[in-house]
């Protein structure tokens, strides 16, 4: 069951990825779709964040095991805030500067990369 699990997050982490990566760019586009992008980026999140939580609870011990986990853990915390801000951009209409969306876009493909070489190596 928890490799199962182990498998499924990973998985929902890269659907999350597309999904948020997609929804920076039609924001940035000012495309149509961008509600879809942005539901599903909340919804793979929230399926993110529930599947981890179930991983930890299955592995308490793995808390202890080493850094990694803590640094993986902030750099989701950091991304689901990325992910909020978002949303709420999308609904206030607010625009952003078209470097802003830029960096963004890049510094979140950078976190989910660093997040999966994480999960995937257990570095340290």
């Amino acid at each position: 069951m928890y490799y199962f699990l182990y498998g499924l997050h990973l998985l929902v982490v890269f659907s999350w990825a597309i999904f948020l990566l997609q929804f920076i760019k039609s924001l940035q586009n000012n495309l149509p779709d961008k509600y879809i992008f942005g539901f599903l980026s909340v919804f793979m999140m929230l399926v993110v964040l529930g599947v981890g939580t179930k991983l930890m609870l299955l592995n308490p011990s793995i808390a202890k095991v080493g850094v990694w986990l803590h640094v993986k853990l902030s750099f989701d915390i950091l991304l689901m805030l990325e992910n909020l801000y978002f949303l709420y951009v999308l609904f206030k209409n607010k625009i952003l500067s078209s470097k802003v969306y830029e960096i963004l876009y890049w510094s979140s493909y950078g976190a989910f990369m660093l997040m999966v070489a994480l999960t995937m190596f257990r570095p340290f």
